[in-house]
């Protein structure tokens, strides 16, 4: 077996080969492209029995792309989680790619990073642009209303730029034309994005229509298309997690723990992996304690509500429904079926007694 690591950057890549023994078969520097990674496949001998390490980065999914065609096994890992490189003095390219490939072949590496695919990368790069309208969006919304709090101005509410000019012209004094014209701009500017979010909002309901384990999802109580789309993308290939536990830990929905001897103590949540997928499920969280009404989402309330035994554990109960939702969304994308609060419900007499 041979250990092949590659430490890429956006024009070029250095890599370095280990035999089964650990040691440097051979090194160099290539081009970030299909010709030269192809090169150097030929070079060192094919794909055959052969292991590849990269660290996950902006080229991780054009990479992982190139060695799957090339027949590569690669491994793509978090640098945080590769002590080895992270924690390094004397870090350099060459010293990266080494460390890498030192790790596939000791086997001291960290879980390797999921490189989603085809349908589920596409709703990935399209939730990630929806997020960063939607931040830029806002950002244009704060730049108005501080230009006008600047000139003693402060028109309470307004979700849009166009409903604060509204209520600054409204105020006696209204606005110059200066403060005007920077208010303008940022109307214009919120509005041009408005209409890219509408389009690009479409297209996602469109795709998440196709999907039928969307669909599926939308079955649990306050989980709507959109919650349901970022649960499937962010997800992806349900069968990479052993059990609906290792999922919420993927989520970083599970609490921290520090132990030491005898003494232990569970801290707040790990808020590991996706933090847009944690925000969605939040949400719904609340939406589920706080608006669901119907006869369906009973028994999935009564498990969150047992952890709201006062008015500080609002949030930890918040947390509890947004974990059990994406338990529940394990279930249902590993079997392929829909939510059925029966499963839920407490036995007949329980039911019988609590009437």
């Amino acid at each position: 077996m041979r250990y092949l690591g590659i430490d890429v950057h956006i024009t070029t890549t250095v890599w370095c080969l280990l035999d089964e023994h650990g040691e440097i078969v051979d090194r160099g520097k290539i081009p970030t492209s299909f010709e030269g990674f192809n090169s150097l496949v030929t070079k060192i001998g094919g794909p055959d029995q052969l292991v590849a390490g990269q660290e996950v980065g902006k080229m991780a999914t054009f990479v992982y792309d190139v060695m799957t065609k090339l027949n590569v096994e690669l491994k793509s890992f978090n640098a945080y989680h590769l002590r080895m490189i992270a924690s390094s003095r004397k870090k350099t390219d060459k010293r990266d790619a080494f460390w890498i490939a030192k790790a596939l072949q000791t086997g001291m590496t960290p879980h390797p990073v999921y490189i989603p695919t085809g349908q589920v990368r596409q709703l990935r790069r399209l939730l990630s642009r929806r997020a960063a309208l939607v931040c830029e969006r806002n950002a244009w919304l704060v730049r108005a209303r501080s230009y006008l709090q600047a000139e003693g101005n402060s028109p309470k509410g307004g979700r849009t730029v166009s409903a604060l000019m509204t209520v600054a012209m409204a105020d006696p004094l209204g606005m110059n034309s200066e403060l005007h014209e920077a208010v303008e701009l940022c109307e214009r500017m919120e509005k041009a994005i408005r209409d890219e979010l509408a389009v690009l909002e479409k297209t996602l309901l469109e795709k998440a229509k196709m999907i039928d384990d969307v669909q599926r999802l939308t079955t649990i109580p306050a989980v709507g298309i959109k919650v349901a789309t970022v649960i499937y993308a962010w997800v992806g290939d349900v069968t990479r997690f052993p059990d609906a536990r290792a999922l919420a830990s993927y989520a970083g929905l599970v609490p921290s723990v520090h132990q030491s001897g005898a003494s232990s103590y569970n801290g707040h949540i790990t808020k590991q992996g996706s933090s847009e997928l944690r925000r969605v499920l939040a949400q719904a969280g609340h939406v589920l304690l706080w608006r669901c009404q119907n006869a369906d989402s009973i028994p999935l309330k009564r498990i969150a509500e047992r952890v709201h035994t006062s008015r500080g554990r609002r949030k930890i109960a918040v947390v509890a429904a947004a974990r059990h939702i994406l338990r529940l969304a394990y279930y249902i994308l590993r079997d392929r079926t829909t939510y059925d609060p029966s499963r839920l419900a407490p036995p007949t007499e329980e039911v019988a007694d609590a009437a």
